[in-house]
Parts: C-alpha cells; sequence; structure tokens
C-alpha cells in the first residue's frame, strides 16, 4: 500500500515548490506517516513523570537539606546534591511506571514476582548509587561557619 502511493506520488508532474510540499503533506496523510503519533504520545509519558518527579526532588531537597558554608564551593555542592537527590525522584518514579505498565500487559501471574524482585535489584543498585554520591558530596562539602555569639549560646 505504501509502495504504491509512493509510485504513484512518484509519477505525478512536478509542481513548485509550494505545491510540492503541500502534495508531500497530502501524500504523508493518505499512506500513513512514518512515525505514529500514538506511540510518540505513549513515550512522552514517562519523560513528563521524569520531569515532574526531578523538579519535586529537587525542590524538596533544596528545603530540607541543612545549608552549606556560602561561596563557590558550597553553593557548587549544594547544586549537586539537590540534583543528584531530584535524579533519584525522577529515576525512582521513572521505574515505578515501567514496572506497572510490565505488570498490567503480563500474560501470566507467575512470573509477576521475578518482574518485582528485579524491578527492586536495579532500584536499589541505582538509587543507591546516586543517594551514595550525593551523601558523599554533602559530607565533603564545606560546613557554615557558626558566629562567636551563637557558637557561645550553643555551648551554655
Amino acid at each position: 500500500m505504501r509502495r504504491a502511493c509512493y509510485r504513484r506520488w512518484l509519477l505525478q508532474p512536478p509542481f513548485d515548490r509550494v505545491h510540492e510540499a503541500s502534495a508531500m503533506r497530502r501524500w504523508a496523510v493518505a499512506s500513513g506517516s512514518v512515525r505514529r503519533v500514538e506511540k510518540d504520545s505513549i513515550m512522552l509519558i514517562p519523560v513528563v513523570i521524569f520531569l515532574l518527579a526531578a523538579y519535586a526532588g529537587v525542590i524538596v531537597s533544596s528545603r530540607w537539606i541543612p545549608d552549606l558554608a556560602a561561596g563557590s564551593v558550597g553553593g557548587l555542592a549544594f547544586f549537586l546534591v539537590c540534583g543528584l537527590v531530584g535524579a533519584a525522584t525522577g529515576l525512582l518514579s521513572t521505574h515505578i511506571y515501567i514496572v506497572v505498565e510490565e505488570l498490567k500487559h503480563l500474560p501470566s501471574p507467575a512470573s509477576q514476582g521475578e518482574i518485582v524482585a528485579g524491578f527492586l535489584r536495579n532500584l536499589s543498585f541505582e538509587l543507591g548509587s546516586l543517594l551514595g554520591f550525593a551523601g558523599v558530596v554533602y559530607l565533603l562539602a564545606p560546613a557554615p561557619e557558626i558566629d562567636a555569639e551563637l557558637e557561645a549560646e550553643l555551648v551554655t
């Protein structure tokens, strides 16, 4: 069907640029596009889930993580830690979406345990690596300086 439409399009007399572009659009509509819109929209869902969860992870971590030292090193460490925590939450949400989709389209319920076990193994490796690196960056970052008056109040 597509070859026949393509051959028919090739045998048409040449048009100027405007008519040729509209003929190409008509041919694409008549023969079906090379890329399916349904598959594009399905692939957009995990990307949107990842971005929303990563954004939420960055916002939450930036509010809950204690302050680091002022300056370029402390700011870069804080930026890295917030970004890594955001990437970890985005990865977690994407993994959950993928497992739910796999379980939904599973032909037999006997292999559900294998899928969930593989999910947990992959999740612990990937999230553990990201969160461990975020913890190392946070612990190696310079701590904020405490004023002398505040330190005297804390001691007494």
